[in-house]
């Protein structure tokens, strides 16, 4: 019998080149004393690795803020790449060709994706963009690599042509529904026709998910870049899906799958991972854990204040865009 995967998402930066409108991350969190991850939380990260190794099959993704800005980013892959864990990255794709064919190279084989985000308001020329996506193309192997981009009622027309030239040239894109305050938006009826031709956007429609059995937390994390590790990304104001820092003692898996509180799920990774079993309901647990949630809700309101206010100013601005 083959091992079990377990999935870890880990982002290592807050920090960013790039300023999107509809990111509340590299404005907020760049220069902050916690914005990047220290060697000591990356070390624990490959403890926490090496200490479930015989377990689990481990599937690590990378991202940020934008990871390759770590001074440590390379040195980390190499140490993922030497103990056979699957590696997937999510950068904006805005350093020169020879990074990534880099990346590729110290990750091998173990590359098993690189996600690449499209941002019209930052790049200052999509034809070089698109020509680095074709010579990667044509470098990755068996890794597979995907453009993404952030839909808005603004570029969606731009976006249209760009999906039709990475179809002819055979390389995968993928639309992201934008949210705000953890909710989707609304597009107008353009945009809308268009995101509904990409899977992902089937996401959005994954809804009545309290009280259903999900096993984040079991075989799959979140790290911020500071330690602190979460059961899911839905899960930052949550003290039930808190799992402790990755740092410290505290830190610790469930030892057994508990339900969602969440009454509509916008973290992708459940649903692509196929963690919640829609089957299952443990309804009165999970009302039980939410009261436990809403005795310390002021204590991560205060915590997360920054991050409150920030999405409620995005929320307004983009309110006044539509």
């Amino acid at each position: 019998m083959g091992k079990k995967t377990f999935s870890l998402d880990f982002l290592i930066t807050q920090n960013c080149n790039y300023r999107c409108a509809y990111c509340s991350q590299s404005k907020k969190f760049a220069g902050e004393k916690f914005s990047s991850a220290t060697k000591k939380t990356i070390n624990s990260l490959l403890k926490f690795i090496d200490k479930y190794k015989e377990e689990y099959d481990f599937e690590v993704t990378v991202s940020g803020g934008e990871p390759i800005v770590h001074a440590e980013f390379f040195n980390l892959i190499e140490e993922l790449a030497e103990r056979r864990v699957k590696i997937s990255v999510v950068s904006n794709f805005s350093f020169p060709y020879e990074t990534y064919q880099k990346l590729k190279d110290i990750a091998g084989e173990y590359l098993k994706e690189l996600f690449v985000s499209l941002h019209l308001t930052q790049i200052k020329d999509l034809n070089s963009f698109l020509l680095k996506a074709d010579l990667f193309n044509l470098y990755k192997g068996k890794t597979n690599f995907e453009v993404g981009a952030v839909l808005t009622d603004e570029n969606c027309e731009q976006l249209k042509q760009v999906a039709e030239y990475l179809k002819n040239k055979n390389i995968k894109f993928e639309l992201q529904h934008l949210r705000i305050k953890n909710a989707f938006v609304e597009y107008d009826e353009d945009a809308k026709e268009f995101i509904s031709k990409f899977p992902v956007s089937k996401i959005k429609e994954k809804s009545n998910t309290y009280g259903k059995i999900c096993t984040a937390g079991c075989n799959f994390i979140f790290v911020y870049q500071n330690g602190d590790a979460y059961r899911c990304y839905s899960s930052r104001f949550n003290k039930v899906h808190c799992l402790g820092n990755i740092n410290n003692k505290n830190f610790k898996l469930y030892k057994s799958p508990i339900p969602c509180l969440n009454k509509k799920c916008t973290c992708p990774k459940p649903i692509l991972y196929n963690l919640m079993d829609y089957n299952k309901s443990q309804n009165l647990k999970a009302f039980l854990l939410s009261v436990y949630n809403f005795i310390w809700l002021p204590y991560f309101a205060v915590k997360n204040f920054k991050i409150i206010k920030t999405k409620l100013i995005q929320s307004i601005k983009f309110k006044k865009m539509g």
